[in-house]
């Protein structure tokens, strides 16, 4: 069922070169819409991506509300005419756009139509989307989960987790989060995080120096 469903989506990664922010165009094959999710400073090279190959964009979802995932919200709204969705304890977050480096002074605020809830399952294309609320990044930070795949944000890295030490973070969240949330999940889950390259939970179970399962310490 699981490769079934990696065989239905084609999955494109627009890196941003200036903060390594992965910006995530998932498509479904049969069709020719498209879920953005994190659109940052590689808008872009992304919205080019969609006109290349006649694809429409009618979704926005977004991991968290820092401003290396939030700040093409704007363009590929105005491109495409699609909403975007966020966390509602990271509403917070989406005021901090105008101080990001390589932000246009005349950028239009963030503005997100829809509100993320744990446990949500999002029908997208006839595929479920589930939401899963891992505060500690900051009080919002949600990843997606579709099929055996996980778009983990900054929640979970390669050998690496969320900072914690910016406003709205919390280490303890964060270790719980990883812990009780995502070492939860199968270990065959491949990760895609905000940033740097994909991983497996098993792999960061056994490996990630920052929070280690127990069976391995």
């Amino acid at each position: 069922m699981a490769e079934a469903l990696r065989d239905l989506i084609e999955l494109a990664i627009v890196v941003d070169p200036v903060f390594d922010q992965n910006c995530y165009v998932m498509r479904r094959r049969d069709t020719h819409d498209v879920l953005v999710i994190d659109p940052g400073l590689q808008h872009p090279r992304t919205l080019e991506l969609l006109d290349r190959h006649d694809l429409h964009c009618d979704r926005i979802l977004l991991t968290h509300g820092h401003p290396d995932h939030v700040n093409g919200v704007p363009a590929v709204k105005a491109a495409h005419h699609c909403e975007a969705a966020i966390h509602p304890d990271d509403r917070e977050q989406l005021a901090a756009v105008h101080h990001l480096p390589g932000v246009p002074a005349d950028l239009p605020d963030v503005v997100c139509e829809q509100d993320l809830n744990d446990g949500e399952l999002i029908v997208w294309q006839n595929l479920q989307i589930e939401v899963l609320h891992t505060p500690g990044h900051t009080r919002g930070s949600v990843c997606f989960r579709v099929g055996v795949d996980l778009y983990a944000g900054d929640t979970l890295f390669h050998r690496g987790v969320g900072r914690a030490d910016l406003p709205g973070g919390s280490w303890p969240a964060l270790v719980f989060s990883i812990e009780n949330r995502l070492y939860t999940l199968p270990p065959d889950t491949v990760v895609y995080p905000g940033h740097g390259q994909r991983t497996t939970i098993g792999e960061e179970m056994e490996h990630n120096p920052f929070v280690v399962h127990p069976r391995y310490r």
